[in-house]
């Protein structure tokens, strides 16, 4: 569960009851979270692939086949 938007104040999983943070064993120590969830943009990635020579070649793959009437060149043709 994301304790996100509207559910930013909640402080247990609304389906299984888990508490949102852990018991303070020390007054001192502040509020702290089982778990956290980290995004990672794709946009500066995607250009860190792009920008090597190797791994644009990988990237590219799917346009790089010319395609022939009823013959599979890549996997990405397939149907499924």
């Amino acid at each position: 569960m994301l304790y996100y938007l509207k559910n930013t104040e909640l402080n247990k999983c609304i389906t299984c009851g888990y508490a949102h943070y852990k018991p303070k064993i020390d007054r001192e120590i502040t509020i702290v979270t089982y778990r956290k969830h980290r995004y990672f943009l794709i946009t500066p990635r995607l250009q860190k692939l792009f920008m090597s020579p190797k791994t644009v070649e990988h990237m590219i793959c799917h346009y790089s086949y010319d395609t022939v009437d009823g013959v599979m060149m890549h996997s990405s043709d397939n149907e499924a």
